[in-house]
């Protein structure tokens, strides 16, 4: 390898292990090499830069973000919170299941892992505490059904992933649904479980009057995804668009039918926003340089070469895949995994004629299984503090919910019409 390339990388890792923003190691590492080596001027590297964001569907990210923020602030979360309560409470293991259909709903809502997880921390964990629950148990179930809301649209990263290497991101959105239920249910099926196991208490089943009235008050907050994704698929608006009504919708309920929102909540939620998105804009930034590198030093042909010298087949080739992931994910977090690595196998993913979208849910299913395991499980991190446990407790009540989402990926490998029915669908 050449002195220059190999310098760069190491500039890169060096910078990444030293704690620097994953962002500046990207630009830097792969600015060096792309100047250096490949000779683009700063200039070129500045146009770089700017096209590499500069994409109309990028516009949706901070919109849904702003969208997720403004509607945690809304007042609505006790009323989502009852109203599946009241619906599964009473099931042996029924409130672990709310709370993971709550958290299911809340990433249709906000298409955020880490939005999910503090709201889950703290209005989720406290009630399953207060209810009998194990502290540990309840801060696992959390930390794993948050990932729900990067798999059940609309997803930030489907977003990401989508404009970064042009494939429909509504065609993204529609095939996270099955698998975004699927996992919730196998999770859903192990709650049972471990419920019923640990004896963890019930709670009085609820009349029906009581049911209609949580109902009543949760329609709003739960129309919001009808109203965004309908618009979507019925052609009234793009993607783009409708991450821009979403945060008229989510104003309107949460001034006028919640009334718990105000202006200073506003002003929160977009400087919460503005931070969160320019964190992910430098690091798409940064993503796209080092992709172009790669491009020209021809890592991603070289591994298309790869897989034909092999002659997989594209079932063989995915399940491969999803293995290098899984490992991959148990070192860096997910978003770096989603902007540097998912597209390096894409040239693969075209020459074996398999769907990119079929490809981009099952490569982000297992790219979220990474997110929570050791040792860098930034989730786990943040969950230790938010829900007042040991991180090293929290892990292993994870394992179990991990399970259920390694099985629902090998169902939807084999089985690819869990993803793509509604796609197929709708085309």
């Amino acid at each position: 390898m050449d002195l220059i390339i190999t310098t760069g990388i190491i500039v890169l890792l060096l910078l990444f292990l030293s704690g620097a923003p994953l962002a500046i190691a990207l630009c830097i590492g792969g600015g060096f090499i792309a100047h250096f080596h490949i000779g683009l001027p700063v200039s070129a590297l500045a146009q770089i830069s700017f096209s590499s964001i500069s994409s109309y569907p990028l516009l949706a990210m901070p919109f849904f973000i702003l969208a997720g923020n403004i509607i945690l602030r809304s007042g609505c979360m006790e009323q989502l919170r009852d109203f599946m309560q009241a619906m599964v409470g009473h099931w042996p293991g029924g409130l672990s299941v709310a709370a993971i259909i709550f958290a299911a709903f809340l990433g249709s809502i906000s298409g955020s892992a880490a939005a999910c997880l503090a709201i889950l921390g703290i209005v989720i964990v406290p009630l399953l505490v207060d209810a009998g629950y194990d502290r540990a148990f309840a801060a696992g179930l959390s930390v794993t059904s948050a990932e729900l809301g990067l798999l059940i649209p609309p997803s930030l990263f489907f977003i990401i992933f989508g404009a970064m290497n042009r494939v429909s991101i509504a065609d993204l959105f529609l095939a996270g649904v099955g698998p975004g239920l699927l996992c919730a249910f196998l999770m859903s099926l192990y709650a049972i479980f471990i419920s019923k196991k640990r004896k963890y208490p019930t709670v009085k089943k609820s009349t029906f009057k009581i049911k209609q009235q949580t109902a009543f008050k949760a329609l709003p907050v739960l129309l919001m995804p009808v109203v965004v994704l309908g618009g979507i698929y019925s052609g009234i608006f793009s993607p783009t668009q409708a991450a821009s009504v979403s945060v008229v919708y989510a104003i309107l309920i949460g001034f006028f039918i919640y009334g718990q929102l105000n202006w200073e909540g506003v002003l929160d939620s977009a400087v919460s926003t503005v931070k969160l998105s320019s964190m992910i804009y430098f690091m798409i930034i940064g993503a796209d340089i080092v992709g172009k590198v790669f491009a020209y030093i021809e890592i991603p042909q070289t591994i298309a070469e790869l897989v034909v010298e092999q002659d997989l087949s594209p079932l063989g080739f995915l399940f491969v895949v999803e293995a290098l992931l899984l490992v991959m994910g148990f070192f860096f977090s997910s978003l770096p995994m989603l902007v540097i690595v998912l597209p390096v196998f894409l040239p693969s993913v075209y020459e074996l004629g398999i769907d990119p979208v079929f490809y981009g849910v099952l490569a982000m299913i297992v790219t979220l299984i990474g997110e929570i395991t050791p040792p860098m499980g930034p989730q786990l991190w943040m969950a230790a503090p938010i829900c007042g446990e040991k991180m090293g407790a929290i892990a292993k009540e994870t394992w179990g919910f991990l399970g259920a989402m390694v099985l629902a990926t090998i169902l939807i490998t084999l089985f690819p019409s869990i993803a793509m029915f509604l796609v197929n669908l709708l085309a």
